[in-house]
């Protein structure tokens, strides 16, 4: 499969954060140990499949929780799945894209994705997908960085740019109704999906640049050169206007969806 620019320096930009992704990745976590209950929850669960794994720290957890089931970890990045490959042996791991899944029809009870599916540069065919590779009755339990993730950010970029500057260069993340259509055409039923909005703290902007760039998590358009007076500019707005005594406040808003295949 030919992956384009874009998907090309995504997947360059993980591998080359895979050592660093742990530590930085609490957040993840957190989300990432409710999402498993979800999964266990299930009765009669035997095929897993854990879309942009990463590490593999949540596949890691379904096989200790479910040792009976067979779990494949998928991820696009070498870099990732070497890492996984480091830590843990209990579970297969496959590179491959998201959009494309290298499986065959009805090959998974439980397809899960932790805070992935945002990166995935056409959704509506992600989804398609992960319905193809699922029974019929399987399920979809992911979690995704929803719009108003970063929002300070984006507002204090956008009302201090230079004249002229096209703002829209930035990548914005997809909205709740977006992915809840999404969902519905590709063909899932029993839909559920939330929204939830968590708060973390960063001493300064270019902290919070400095850790999404840590873990591949670039929100930037790479061809969008912020300039140190636009960046400087930036970070005066954003301690002004999103601070208290912790630090500048970074908005995650973190969408839930289920759903059953038909």
């Amino acid at each position: 499969m030919i992956l384009n620019a874009i998907s090309r320096r995504i997947r360059a930009s993980f591998s080359d954060a895979a050592a660093q992704y742990e530590a930085l990745a609490s957040l993840h976590k957190e989300i990432g140990r409710e999402l498993s209950r979800k999964v266990i929850d299930n009765e009669g669960v035997d095929r897993i499949l854990d879309v942009g794994m990463g590490t593999g720290w949540l596949t890691n957890r379904l096989g200790f929780y479910l040792p009976e089931a067979q779990i494949v970890g998928l991820d696009f990045a070498s870099g990732m799945l070497q890492e996984a490959q480091k830590k843990w042996a209990e579970f297969t791991v496959v590179q491959a894209d998201a959009r494309v899944l290298p499986f065959k029809p009805g090959s998974f009870d439980v397809l899960v994705s932790n805070l992935a599916y945002q990166w995935i540069e056409d959704l509506p065919a992600a989804l398609r997908g992960n319905r193809d590779i699922l029974r019929d009755g399987g399920k979809i339990y992911i979690t995704l960085f929803g719009y108003d993730t970063f929002g300070e950010m984006f507002r204090s970029l956008e009302e201090t740019a230079p004249a002229g500057r096209q703002v829209r260069a930035f990548r914005r993340l997809p909205r709740l109704e977006d992915v809840t259509r999404y969902a519905g055409e590709a063909g899932f039923s029993e839909i559920q999906i939330s929204e939830e909005i968590i708060k973390v703290h960063f001493p300064d902007l270019l902290a919070l640049l400095r850790w999404t760039k840590e873990i591949g998590a670039n929100v930037l358009n790479p061809e969008v050169a912020l300039g140190k007076e636009w960046l400087g500019r930036a970070g005066d707005y954003y301690r002004r206007h999103f601070t208290d005594r912790f630090g500048v406040t970074a908005t995650f808003c973190v969408i839930w969806l289920e759903g059953t295949r038909r």
